[in-house]
């Protein structure tokens, strides 16, 4: 038998992996082949009769923070990153930090790393010395015991929770493969992506930017598609507008207005924006009679929207199953329903205001018109502070580049920009689909067995088993 170590960090990477079919794939593919799932959501029992298996394992993940030698390690290496201003979402997330007061002596720690352990400045050995330097006594443990032939992670170790598992696969020479990794991760992120053995990735601005800032070599780096949203693409008759809105309660003789927020720390105005449309729904703004949907972030509070719940014409919901709390705080676990239930709330809301998120690509493959919010509050804030830096964050600047979505620079705009697209659905469709072809890059549906097949493949390289080369849903 051999191993394959596969780490879960929360809900999120639980529907983004294990829900797309990875597992499955890879047991189908060899009876010599045993999984061990690392994860905090092995305390849930609905989450381990799931994933239940002859072959299949399960370990907790402990949360994990940097202490130490490896916290005043990991500091140069942030500062060896930012302080190069890499691209422009870090260069400004540099000037969030300096306003914020949480980093501190960029330049300085940049020149001492320099100096004392350049190493730490290269992209190809940015984590080098902290590897050799630094280990953990419960992750040696799980590899002493389990012998993994391969580590599979969410991330190139942008979750903390993670670090530990990647550390010990680069000490032991465990080979490891990143299958989750998400559209900011090389560009938006405080902390360079590590170098991993290969990385799946959506599309091939991903790839490139991988290579070009993270020391990735072009074939270490896999385009499969977002294998979490293959439910998107799949034909199918789908749930209709009558059920969907029986679903939530919503008034199908009237347009449906989607919300959707982020985390409070990433957007604190929510209350605002509601204010406004709510204002603009009673007044009659719109051409059409309307209704406004609040779709509730996992990782927002739902406690924030309480004062809206009983406003007529406003439904406020949080359609996520709860779990066990992760090592980064989050509490939902992401389900085939919970992902449904998205694509049906994008297919049928006739336009969905946001705040630079991946939501603009989700509307975007239903052909629904989005709006981007870039307002504060009452007060506009300073531009480290402010939603209009979202619009030159790299990975969001490309979804305005397609010319996919309306932008809203106050509320008046985000009122004009709802009415626009509620009397013509079809503005701006060129964009939008611009959008899904160069974030999606496959629309066929079957991105999770490309990934998949990229993990067999892996295997197969090792001489584990053999190559998934022939498979038919390949994209060789």
């Amino acid at each position: 038998m051999s191993t394959v170590l596969v780490s879960v960090p929360h809900g999120f990477s639980a529907g983004n992996m294990l829900r797309t079919g990875l597992i499955e794939r890879m047991l189908a593919a060899s009876e010599d082949l045993e999984i061990v799932l690392a994860s905090p959501l092995v305390s849930d029992p609905s989450f381990v009769r799931e994933f239940a298996h002859q072959r299949v394992r399960f370990e907790p993940l402990p949360p994990h923070r940097p202490a130490g030698l490896e916290a005043r390690l990991l500091a140069l290496v942030q500062a060896g990153y930012i302080g190069s201003g890499v691209t422009h979402a870090v260069r400004i997330r540099r000037q969030e930090a300096a306003a914020n007061g949480t980093i501190r002596w960029i330049e300085a720690k940049r020149a001492l790393a320099s100096i004392a352990a350049p190493s730490i400045v290269r992209k190809e050995s940015r984590y080098r010395l902290i590897d050799r330097l630094v280990s953990h006594e419960w992750a040696e443990r799980l590899f002493e015991r389990e012998r993994p032939a391969l580590l599979v992670t969410s991330s190139p170790g942008l979750i903390f929770a993670e670090i530990p598992l990647l550390r010990t696969a680069v000490r032991r020479r465990v080979p490891s493969v990143a299958v989750d990794a998400s559209w900011d991760n090389f560009t938006n992120k405080l902390l360079p992506a590590r170098r991993l053995d290969r990385l799946i990735v959506w599309n091939e601005l991903m790839k490139q930017q991988a290579v070009a800032l993270h020391g990735y070599r072009p074939e270490q780096v896999k385009v499969t598609g977002p294998l979490h949203w293959d439910v998107y693409f799949r034909n199918g008759p789908g749930t209709t507008r009558e059920a969907f809105f029986r679903r939530i309660g919503a008034d199908p003789s009237r347009k449906l207005i989607t919300l959707t927020t982020t985390a409070r720390e990433l957007y604190p105005h929510y209350d605002h924006v509601l204010r406004v449309m709510i204002v603009a729904m009673e007044r009659g703004r719109w051409p059409y009679p309307c209704q406004i949907l609040v779709r509730v972030h996992p990782r927002d509070d739902l406690d924030r929207y309480a004062a809206f719940v009983g406003t007529p014409g406003v439904i406020v919901e949080k359609p996520f199953r709860p779990t066990v709390k992760s090592g980064d705080g989050l509490a939902v676990d992401i389900t085939p329903e919970t992902q449904q239930h998205l694509a049906d709330t994008m297919r049928h809301s006739d336009v969905v205001a946001q705040v630079a998120s991946t939501i603009a690509i989700e509307a975007a493959i239903f052909d629904t018109p989005v709006v981007n919010i870039s307002f504060d509050g009452e007060t506009p804030a300073d531009f480290p502070r402010s939603a209009r830096r979202y619009l030159r964050f790299d990975h969001f600047a490309n979804i305005v580049r397609q010319g996919g979505v309306k932008l809203a620079e106050s509320p008046e705009q985000l009122v004009a920009a709802i009415g626009e697209y509620l009397c013509d659905p079809a503005i701006d469709a060129a964009g939008r689909r611009g959008v899904v072809m160069e974030q999606c890059q496959f629309t066929d549906g079957r991105s999770a067995a490309r990934a998949a097949d990229a993990v067999l493949d892996m295997l197969a390289d090792l001489g584990i088993m053999p190559s998934c080369a022939e498979s038919l849903v390949s994209s060789r």
